[in-house]
């Protein structure tokens, strides 16, 4: 069965959790159970002074450890009154008073004569002045765990009370209290657990909530509806792709609008010239209309215009695809431009435009790029033709190419009418024409501009339209200089 990124992340934080759980668990169980032997250590310690107090006061008494050597119950008394009088120091008048030590308090069955936290425990020795033992279990008496205590006595040391060290805890209490401990610590890992996993699930539902909305956001972008948005929640990297996605699904919408637009003009486009050719083959047909040489021409204008608009729009599908093949070369842009407003010196003429051209201002030497010069005459073309198609007569056309820097620029104008501000943006649009312009007289099919861009983007340039000194519309376009650009 596959998992959801959800329940992965919330397995992910619960294993987390766990291993540090665990972790603390394997820790704190050992820092116990070694701080819990070092604490009975302690108090056992503890117990030392008193003890070696009482047997320094029997040998006083006693001059000899036989007593004790003889009597288990000797030694058992012993350890009694010494760990007393550590308690009530009035028990040691007692001890004077008495041949045997009375211990108060006590009982065979308490504590000190059973539990290993008593010195009555059988790792604990009593040894003469030779180390020989004289009260204890030689079984349990192991010299490398063993630390001596002396018992001296008038300056002279009559023994030794010999201690060995706890190496685990082994008395049943507590193995007890350490098993509670051990219980208390696996049954607090599992609240923790518990809590963590009700933590971890509502987290792991928040933190993959925008992601399962850019997936759904995503299925509805591949159904076609482009206008599914996503709300975007902070600023991380998963709200950035929010925003992408969103910025993706306008992008996607807007390019379907001028998909449709652009279907709808070129059906508008094709169908106008399709129409005045019906028409008037019919109005022949009909003998409405005589079949004679102005038909003929009529006809075959409205041919030009539409086998133009096809060429147009071929043309650019090439160029959006990358299918346009330029073959680049070192060439002089200033003698291109030369070229071009020559061979177009009838057009102008008929148009009643006058054409100017300034190159470097006369001081500069050749505008050397590398480009295809059938493309950029393509360009020039054109833009000339642009300029006398849209151009009052009479009119003038400004054009001035100059090196700046790095860069080419050429800049075109021309004179009345102008272009407003609102259409100045869209003037690159295909099909798009300023409503002033919108007529058959002229004969544009709204594409010039567009396959004018393209030339200009394919040569690593720019263009852009303003408004012109001269009254009409300014066109600046810019291209990297021969040193900028690789072959």
């Amino acid at each position: 069965m596959r998992l959801n990124i959800k329940y992965k992340l919330f397995f992910l934080l619960l294993s987390a959790h766990l291993l540090v759980y665990f972790a603390m668990y394997s820790v704190g169980y050992y820092n116990f159970s070694q701080g819990f032997l070092d604490y009975v250590s302690r108090i056992e310690e503890r117990q030392i002074p008193a003890l070696l107090k009482g047997l320094e006061q029997f040998y006083q008494n006693n001059r000899t450890w036989e007593p004790i050597r003889a009597s288990q119950q000797e030694w058992s008394d012993l350890i009694a009154y010494s760990i007393e009088s550590s308690i009530d120091p009035d028990l040691i008048e007692n001890r004077r008073r008495t041949a045997r030590p009375t211990p108060v308090g006590f009982t065979p069955n308490d504590w000190y004569y059973t539990s290993e936290y008593s010195p009555a425990r059988p790792y604990l020795h009593l040894l003469d002045s030779d180390q020989q033992i004289v009260r204890g279990n030689p079984g349990a008496y192991v010299p490398e765990l063993v630390t001596l205590n002396p018992v001296v006595v008038d300056g002279e040391t009559v023994g030794y009370l010999a201690v060995t060290s706890r190496q685990q805890l082994s008395e049943q209490a507590d193995l007890l209290f350490a098993e509670q401990q051990q219980n208390s610590f696996i049954f607090l890992a599992l609240v923790l657990g518990l809590i963590s996993a009700s933590i971890a699930f509502p987290a792991a539902t928040v933190l993959t909530r925008p992601i399962r909305e850019v997936v759904a956001g995503t299925r509805a972008l591949t159904n076609g509806d482009y206008s599914s948005r996503l709300p975007v929640y902070g600023s991380d990297e998963i709200s950035q792709l929010s925003e992408d996605f969103n910025t993706l699904a306008k992008t996607l919408d807007q390019n379907r609008t001028a998909r449709q637009q652009w279907i709808a003009d070129i059906s508008h486009e094709l169908r106008t010239p399709l129409a005045i050719l019906r028409g008037e083959l019919e109005a022949v047909q009909d003998g409405v209309r005589p079949l004679n040489a102005q038909t003929l021409d009529s006809l075959h204008q409205e041919v030009v215009h539409l086998t133009t608009l096809v060429n147009d729009l071929h043309e650019l599908s090439l160029s959006d695809i990358g299918a346009l093949v330029y073959e680049r070369q070192e060439m002089d842009l200033g003698e291109l431009l030369e070229q071009c407003i020559e061979k177009h010196t009838p057009l102008t003429s008929k148009s009643g435009l006058k054409v100017e051209l300034l190159i470097g201002n006369g001081q500069q030497g050749p505008l050397e790029m590398l480009g295809d010069p059938d493309r950029l005459l393509q360009l020039f073309d054109n833009l000339l033709q642009n300029s006398c198609r849209y151009t009052a007569s009479p009119g003038q056309i400004k054009v001035e190419a100059r090196k700046q820097g790095n860069q080419i620029i050429i800049d075109w104008y021309d004179s009345d009418p102008g272009v407003n501000d609102q259409d100045l943006g869209h003037l690159f649009d295909r099909l798009y024409r300023v409503e002033t312009s919108r007529n058959r007289a002229q004969g544009g099919s709204g594409l010039g501009l567009a396959i004018c861009q393209n030339i200009v983007h394919a040569h690593e340039g720019t263009i852009k339209a303003s408004h012109s000194p001269l009254g009409g519309l300014r066109l600046t376009l810019c291209f990297p200089c021969r040193a900028n650009q690789v072959e």
